[in-house]
């Protein structure tokens, strides 16, 4: 899903070398400089989606500095799609995102608890993230489901709950495989 028309190649520029290896930019989008409501934004976010991960490029100093944020699509527990009339925000849940971490960062305007939120999105590329967002989370949580199902410690355990093995044969497989 390779989309070149939501890509800024002259925003895209600003991030390359920050890419991993083989790592594509699949959508970008910028900030529109007017917020809902009607406030004015100085620097606006970029917010760029890879084939791996979420960077958030924002500009700081008049666009002479910046902060770059970037989190993996298995790090994102759910994603939300705010749409309002003229553009549309994306509303992230990441766990582990504390009141301490928002305060000290100053990066992106973050939310309640763990949420962090980019507004200010034209409507179809926000509609368009979102839909790719959330099939990256799906695809990690598939991903994280088969890597468990496959751990050797995990199916001996099924297999002795289901009294296919002995107690004696449990502890002997346990220690070959730890």
């Amino acid at each position: 899903m390779h989309d070149r028309d939501l890509v800024d190649e002259k925003e895209t520029e600003r991030i390359r070398g920050r890419l991993d290896g083989g790592e594509v930019v699949v959508m970008s989008a910028r900030q529109s400089r007017v917020k809902p409501g009607g406030a004015s934004i100085v620097n606006p976010n970029t917010i760029f989606l890879t084939d791996r991960r979420v960077i958030i490029r924002s500009p700081v100093s008049m666009g002479l500095g910046e902060h770059i944020e970037e989190y993996f699509y298995s790090q994102i527990t759910n994603v939300r799609l705010e749409k309002g009339m003229l553009s549309a925000s994306l509303v992230f849940h990441i766990p582990g995102m504390t009141e301490l971490s928002k305060h000290d960062r100053k990066r992106i305007g973050w939310g309640r608890n763990s949420e962090g939120a980019i507004d200010a999105i034209p409507k179809e590329a926000a509609e368009r993230m979102y839909d790719y967002i959330r099939s990256r989370i799906d695809e990690a949580r598939e991903r994280a489901a088969s890597a468990a199902a496959d751990d050797p410690l995990r199916i001996l355990k099924a297999r002795y709950a289901r009294g296919e093995i002995t107690r004696e044969e449990f502890e002997e497989m346990r220690r070959a495989v730890e």
